[in-house]
């Protein structure tokens, strides 16, 4: 399963502060993106940076949201692994249920904050 990201900002703001940062928002932003999940299958997952990782590796579980007020600003379910952790972004995901659901039937029994 792909996981379709959002993009965080319209695309005129994107392409405004890329101007005012003089091209380093775009290089910054990839780089905070490459612990989010790219794609999950029956093996595992793959990160947006590159790192597949075994469903027997993830160790415990957990869903943080961002609050503000009584709005919800995040979403995300975090992986913890031997390799680090790795993020399921819901806010920003174009397909978050379906992925949400995919990830929870995946996970391996018995882990922590399931």
């Amino acid at each position: 399963m792909e996981i379709d990201l959002r993009p965080p900002l319209h695309g005129c703001l994107i392409a405004l502060l890329g101007l005012m940062t003089l091209g380093l928002y775009p290089l910054l932003r990839r780089m905070g993106e490459r612990h989010f999940i790219r794609r999950m299958d029956e093996e595992g997952l793959e990160t947006r940076g590159g790192k597949r990782i075994p469903w027997a590796a993830v160790t415990a579980v957990q869903r943080r949201q961002g609050v503000m007020g009584s709005a919800v600003l995040s979403d995300e379910m975090l992986l913890e692994t031997a390799r680090g952790r790795v993020s399921l972004p819901l806010w920003r995901a174009g397909n978050a249920e379906e992925a949400l659901a995919y990830l929870l039937r995946r996970l391996p029994a018995g882990i922590a904050g399931r």
